[in-house]
């Protein structure tokens, strides 16, 4: 039973926060407080985990009070009861020593949500002060997927990041957040129609509830719960860094893993979620456009105080190795954590995804194997446990139950024996059709080789060819033409080369290389073009 302290004058406050608290389960109030001095004093003796304070309690100002009772008990969780609940008042509480502020007149979901919410840090803090570290935290963890600027692929990455960890953790509960205000396209990427945004939730920041919340976020047919961005971008100057920091906290209370796509257009809600987030992952291309953008962006961050340039990971998408500029050189420009997965070019690839606006149209294996890669890089690589472990319990199981009929049941024993060894004879059947099967293959690479090669010097010696008679048109010099014919072909061909004339007709015999000794192929093939003699 969690134990409750009021400290507020006015009965009929008294009552209706009684009345509430009296509605939630779990929730006792022990005393009712008429000053600060006697506030601190019950709180000392009775040792609750939540305490009210009401804002005009006293002649002392309330911030004395908080710290008062945070002096003597550490671990209790404070509300603040005020009558506004503004941004700068929740800032002042909280710089005070406060978990919250509740405002009044009382709604059920805002003092339920500050009471849960209190309640869980007071638990924490008093495993922290008992030296019991908090292995089993409530809090999801949340990462921030931004780009260096625009169209370096910011959010196919994070959808992909956020499907994939789903398809390997069903168990969990996994929200992706689209915060690129402008320019969203989470929504398309999953073909989902919106009726609610973030700009909405954001709109009533200052109260907020986790039914408000999970009513805006849209569950998708493949279990990805999507908060989207709003589709008229004058709504975006709702979404502020202090609603975005109150969303990001009631999502972690619910979900166990939170992705931001935050795109890659700077931001004031860009800048907050890369505070917010625990891990933040930076995806650039190997170009010099976006690595300029990404120096400018990390400096700016720098100097805001928002996070440090080494502690960003940053990851190299659409890397084309034709490309002038190598991914290799983005270590060098950068004192982030460049991570060692790059994602190559593969407009192919995603193609199906983006026409069928479903991640799962991505079929190929490379693809998926690189975005695991990149998950066990942030952190984020708990899946369902490997195979080997599964097939070790098996046989411990069939040493089990071999055991347990050792003693009486013989016959089984002798039956599981053949079965072993029938076994063996087909894996050296197959080893035996292995070795009938490779000359032919090899047989048929050979001739496929010799047709190629063929085929080329029938190329050849055409071209050359044209050229001994463009000569021999010119100086009427037969060994000009058959330099000139041999500069034509490649220099493995040229001593075999050959020239003759008759008339107006100049042949070029190239020879054939022979892929085996004794090839009934041809050893040589002759063109012949006619001369227009140049007078």
């Amino acid at each position: 039973m969690t134990q409750v302290v009021i400290g507020i004058e006015n009965e009929n406050l008294v009552a209706d926060l009684m009345s509430l608290l009296e509605e939630m389960d779990g929730y006792s109030v022990r005393a009712v407080a008429k000053s600060p001095s006697e506030l601190v004093d019950l709180t000392a003796r009775l040792e609750p985990d939540v305490v009210f304070v009401h804002e005009t309690l006293g002649i002392e100002p309330v911030t004395q009070t908080i710290r008062d009772i945070m002096s003597r008990r550490p671990a209790t969780a404070i509300l603040q009861v005020s009558q506004v609940r503004s941004a700068s008042t929740v800032i002042k509480a909280m710089e005070d020593g406060a978990r919250g502020v509740v405002a009044y007149p009382f709604a059920y979901e805002d003092v339920s949500t500050r009471v849960l919410a209190a309640t869980e840090w007071g638990e924490q803090m008093k495993a922290v002060l008992a030296g019991a570290a908090v292995t089993n935290s409530s809090r999801g963890q949340v990462v921030a997927v931004v780009g260096a600027k625009g169209g370096v692929g910011t959010t196919t990455v994070a959808s992909h990041l956020a499907y994939d960890y789903l398809r390997d953790n069903p168990h969990e509960r996994v929200c992706l957040v689209d915060v690129d205000i402008e320019k969203g396209d989470v929504g398309a990427i999953f073909e989902v129609r919106q009726s609610v945004s973030i700009a909405d939730v954001a709109k009533i920041s200052g109260d907020l509830s986790p039914v408000v919340v999970h009513d805006a976020v849209i569950e998708h047919e493949s279990g990805l719960h999507l908060l989207l961005a709003p589709l008229d971008v004058r709504e975006g100057e709702f979404v502020s860094p202090e609603a975005l920091r109150a969303i990001v906290a009631l999502l972690r209370r619910d979900f166990d893993l939170v992705i931001l796509d935050g795109g890659g257009h700077v931001s004031p809600a860009q800048a907050a979620i890369v505070e917010l987030a625990g891990e933040c992952l930076v995806v650039t291309t190997p170009d010099v456009l976006s690595m300029r953008a990404l120096r400018r962006r990390m400096i700016a961050w720098e100097a805001l105080g928002v996070r440090e340039e080494a502690a960003f990971k940053v990851l190299v998408n659409k890397v084309d190795r034709a490309s002038l500029f190598p991914a290799s050189a983005v270590n060098k420009l950068t004192t982030a954590h460049v991570v060692s997965t790059t994602i190559p070019l593969s407009p192919r690839v995603l193609e199906p995804s983006i026409n069928d606006r479903d991640p799962g149209a991505v079929t190929e294996v490379a693809w998926w194997s690189l975005i695991k890669g990149l998950r066990q890089e942030l952190g984020l690589a708990r899946g369902p446990a490997p195979a080997p472990q599964g097939v070790s319990k098996k046989r411990r199981g069939r040493k089990k139950k071999s055991a347990e009929t050792e003693g009486g049941d013989e016959t089984q024993a002798t039956v599981r024996e053949p079965a072993m060894a029938g076994r063996g004879r087909e894996a050296g059947a197959v080893g035996l059709e292995t070795v009938g099967i490779l000359p032919a293959a090899v047989l048929l690479c050979l001739i496929g080789w010799q047709t190629a090669v063929t085929g080329f010097s029938f190329i050849y010696a055409g071209h050359a060819s044209s050229v001994a008679a463009r000569e021999y048109s010119v100086t009427g010099d037969k060994v000009e033409a058959t330099q000139a014919a041999r500069k034509a072909v490649p220099g493995s061909l040229r001593s075999g080369v050959s020239v003759s004339t008759s008339g107006k007709r100049v042949s070029v015999t190239v020879p054939i290389v022979k892929g085996w000794p004794g090839s009934v192929l041809p050893t040589q093939l002759t063109s012949t073009r006619t001369v227009v003699r140049e007078q």
